[in-house]
């Protein structure tokens, strides 16, 4: 059985402190030229292994984080580094002046990857829009040599592309990750894989994969949130 250690929510003013530092941060690159601006992709971090990945601000690009912004893990990097909020900030105004610009610079991103061709939507933020959502499966389209995967709590915008263009259409080297929630509805008409956070004093479910907290163990064994798996781990 898994242990899970006690997290706190954030308090109010917290949360207030970084929607004020992400929105300040915003002013100032809303005002300079774009071509200044260098997108941020990362090439991987302790969690998540050597996947390249791109992340937007937290709340700020999150159309459905009511709840879950009191426990979000990229508010605690917010508050404790002042970079994170930059290359949040950078991605998300470069994706709002110039959208084309944004997905075109991952798309060549992942065309000069040579190993470990794996991509993380999201380590921060969401899918903004059905627009976003269609170019995120151009993309893993483009790579069908990548494993491309993503959470999201925007299920409308994805049950819309699958309304429009069957599920079908989202290629298999691309997994949606349906994020649960206590307190937000989840509408899953077309069984999406689904990764759930628990609260210390619940249980793993049945038939759920538990996290092993680094992405390559599952590449590696094809298991968890990369083959649509349900998945879950304990809010840390």
């Amino acid at each position: 059985m898994k242990k899970a250690k006690k997290v706190n929510g954030y308090s109010l003013e917290s949360l207030k402190k970084v929607v004020s530092a992400l929105k300040s941060a915003k002013d100032k690159y809303m005002s300079m030229p774009i071509e200044s601006i260098k997108l941020c992709i990362s090439n991987g971090n302790r969690k998540i292994g050597k996947a390249m990945n791109v992340s937007l601000p937290p709340i700020l690009s999150c159309g459905n984080c009511k709840e879950c912004k009191h426990f979000c893990y990229d508010i605690r990097a917010c508050l404790q580094y002042k970079n994170v909020i930059d290359a949040r900030i950078r991605n998300y105004v470069i994706l709002l002046r110039d959208r084309d610009l944004y997905f075109s610079t991952i798309d060549r991103a992942c065309s000069r990857r040579k190993t470990n061709k794996m991509f993380r939507w999201h380590v921060s933020g969401d899918i903004i829009d059905l627009d976003y959502f269609c170019r995120m499966v151009e993309i893993a389209k483009n790579h069908p040599d990548f494993i491309f995967w993503t959470y999201t709590k925007m299920y409308n915008i994805v049950n819309e592309y699958c309304d429009r263009y069957g599920k079908e259409s989202i290629p298999v080297n691309f997994s949606v990750m349906f994020s649960e929630w206590r307190g937000v509805e989840m509408v899953n008409p077309y069984g999406f894989g689904e990764f759930r956070a628990l609260y210390e004093n619940e249980s793993i479910p049945e038939n759920t994969y538990y996290c092993p907290g680094n992405c390559d163990i599952c590449k590696a064994a094809r298991r968890g949130c990369i083959a649509n798996e349900n998945t879950c781990i304990y809010i840390h």
